[in-house]
């Protein structure tokens, strides 16, 4: 089979290469991949700038984001799932240590996560536990259910949030999460939704309006912080989502956040400034966490099955596991928002 690895310890190691099929052990099942979701955390082992709880081994097949059909199962693992059009989810906790009986495995610190500590989606085949692979309806495309794990971390942020109809909601970073908290939170009852991001990211503001965006601020050409309070009446934001992976949208989350105001925060990076004093004046609540739980997957896939987002200004590069390296290169060069490897 053709997969996408990383093939050694070099940065951007990246190659298309020939791969045995998976084995399966004692309740997996074999999904043919349909489509695959390129996210950053790709990219950054490919950079070899990802630091997480366990090396990442190498070579690995890339890709934690995807949607096929169960081919084959293992023992244990009931004939019936064969030909089930399947989502995967990318997380599985040890089973036993205390935040995995707790209902919390995505803080196992021994935790397995596919394309990060095992084989990924960016391939023909992938074997997984069938706890994994999540059924979803022939209404939902391949395309839109590879971003079920992506769309899955939205839901978690609609639960931390608990928008009340017509609060407004500002987003810092209109790439793939960006966007797609905005179809939610717009759908969800939000007054108004800004979208926040730099001069470079025209396009994906195209795509943000696209979406429903009432509002987009290059942040490096006019005052952020000014221009939401003009655009809330003078409140700031009810809710901020963070998810520009910069230090800075840090400390500009926590300015445009009104009293009482959520803030959400995805950025992935080591070290950040922002003003105590500030938050502590308006009465705000900031929010981290790390991947999701199955709950939130199951939600995300109750949403798309409903029909109720447009997913299309989000999922707007398509390419072939052949072409990985255009693939690559163009997820990161701002001019699209989100690529998807379709077979």
């Amino acid at each position: 089979m053709r997969g996408i690895i990383k093939a050694n310890k070099d940065e951007w190691s990246l190659s298309v290469a020939d791969l045995p099929v998976p084995e399966l052990g004692n309740g997996d099942v074999l999904v043919k991949i349909r489509a695959a979701g390129v996210c950053y955390t790709d990219v950054t082992i490919l950079k070899n700038k990802y630091i997480g709880r366990k090396p990442v081994p190498i070579p690995i097949i890339l890709g934690h984001e995807g949607a096929g059909e169960i081919v084959e199962v293992g023992p244990g693992v009931s004939e019936s799932r064969v030909g089930e059009r399947v989502a995967l989810e990318p997380i599985g906790g040890c089973g036993s240590c205390y935040q995995c009986l707790t209902g919390n495995k995505n803080l196992c610190s021994s935790w397995d996560h596919i394309g990060i500590t095992r084989d990924g989606t960016f391939a023909e085949y992938i074997s997984l536990p069938s706890s994994q692979a999540h059924a979803i309806s022939k209404g939902v495309d391949f395309s839109v259910a590879a971003v079920a794990e992506p769309f899955g971390l939205v839901v978690r942020s609609l639960e931390k949030a608990r928008m009340m109809l017509g609060e407004n909601v500002a987003i810092v970073g209109p790439g793939a999460i960006g966007l797609m908290h905005l179809l939610a939170f717009r759908a969800a009852g939000a007054s108004k939704v800004i979208m926040l991001g730099l001069e470079k990211d025209r396009k994906r503001f195209t795509a943000a309006e696209a979406a429903g965006a009432d509002h987009c601020i290059a942040a490096d050409k006019e005052n952020a912080a000014e221009a939401v309070m003009e655009y809330t009446g003078g409140n700031g934001a009810d809710i901020v989502i963070e998810t520009a992976s910069s230090p800075k949208a840090t400390s500009l989350a926590f300015e445009l956040a009104g009293p009482h105001g959520r803030v959400i925060l995805f950025g992935l990076y080591p070290e950040a400034v922002f003003s105590p004093v500030n938050m502590l004046r308006k009465a705000v609540t900031a929010f981290g966490d790390v991947g999701q739980l199955t709950r939130h997957f199951i939600q995300g896939l109750r949403i798309m099955e409903s029909g109720m987002l447009d997913f299309s200004p989000v999922l707007d590069a398509r390419f072939s596991f052949e072409d990985a390296g255009k693939a690559l290169e163009s997820s990161m060069s701002g001019d699209v928002t989100k690529v998807v490897f379709l077979d």
